[in-house]
């Protein structure tokens, strides 16, 4: 009688098994460090790309600094040239406003930019024209009665009457025009505005109650929020001189240099807009505004 001996078949399924089981093992370390892989390799993309992002933002800023630089000594080099000559300084001046094209460009390295200029002394000053002259322009696009009443509203706010909480505070500022106004008068510049509430940006006309957004697009072409209350009559619009209320000029008073950089191959780009006074062959920085596009 022969015996069966069936341990040697158990042996060969324990080593099936064991085998089996290293390799799901191994299987699950290969998934675990795919994953793992995976997720450094993404972390790594987004670090790179937050770099890249920044890289751009730094280059394009420097970019809009520089076009502001470049187009500031542009003009009064300009400016010196032609020296006392009243025609040429006259010529100058037309030349820079009568173009829509920028007027200095470059391409520095890795980055770029473009400036253009504004002569915001031929726009009408929402915070030096007064409500007559608001509601004189506003007319020209809003029922008369609705012009008046946005006019005076307008007004009410430069002039801080909106108010009735912040008298302390309009005092403390009236107190500081008037010192600031005394010591221009000294110095023989122009007086500083006595606006108390004063609109930042031609958008926040549209917080004004009853403003439409149609009215303000019609007219946003002749109206600013940097000028000194002087008007260029050589540039300025029928519907401005019309409204004008303050002092009319032969020149532009004050020039806004927008200048926008970016870093070539990018999108993102950063404007300053600068706000110059016109001082002989000098321009002095009165305002400065940056903002990403």
């Amino acid at each position: 009688m022969t015996t069966t001996h069936r341990r040697p078949a158990r042996r060969r399924v324990r080593g099936h098994a064991r085998r089996g089981a290293a390799l799901v093992v191994a299987l699950v370390t290969i998934a675990v460090l795919a994953s793992v892989a995976a997720i450094a390799s993404s972390r790594a993309r987004q670090a790179a790309s937050v770099v890249d992002n920044r890289r751009s933002q730094v280059t394009a800023r420097a970019m809009a600094e520089s076009g502001v630089l470049a187009a500031r000594a542009h003009i009064e080099s300009e400016l010196r040239d032609v020296g006392p000559d009243s025609a040429r300084v006259d010529g100058v001046f037309d030349a820079l406003t009568a173009s829509n094209r920028a007027l200095v460009q470059d391409t520095i390295r890795e980055g770029a930019f473009a400036t253009a200029v504004v002569d915001v002394s031929a726009r009408l000053d929402v915070n030096a024209a007064g409500a007559e002259g608001l509601q004189q322009l506003l007319a020209t696009v809003a029922p008369p009665d609705e012009a008046r009443r946005l006019a005076e509203s307008m007004e009410a706010r430069v002039r801080g009457e909106a108010s009735g909480a912040s008298l302390q505070n309009d005092a403390a500022r009236l107190l500081r025009w008037q010192r600031d106004s005394l010591a221009a008068t000294m110095l023989g510049r122009e007086p500083t505005s006595r606006a108390m509430h004063p609109f930042t940006s031609l958008d926040e006309l549209l917080t004004v109650p009853g403003m439409k957004a149609e009215w303000l697009d019609a007219i946003a072409a002749d109206l600013t929020v940097d000028g000194d209350g002087r008007v260029n009559r050589r540039a300025a619009s029928r519907r401005v001189l019309a409204a004008a209320t303050g002092t009319l000029v032969d020149r532009p008073s004050r020039l806004l240099l927008i200048s926008r950089g970016w870093r070539l191959g990018h999108v993102l780009t950063r404007e300053i807009q600068a706000v110059f006074d016109v001082n002989g062959t000098e321009l002095r920085l009165v305002r400065w505004r940056e903002q990403d596009r």
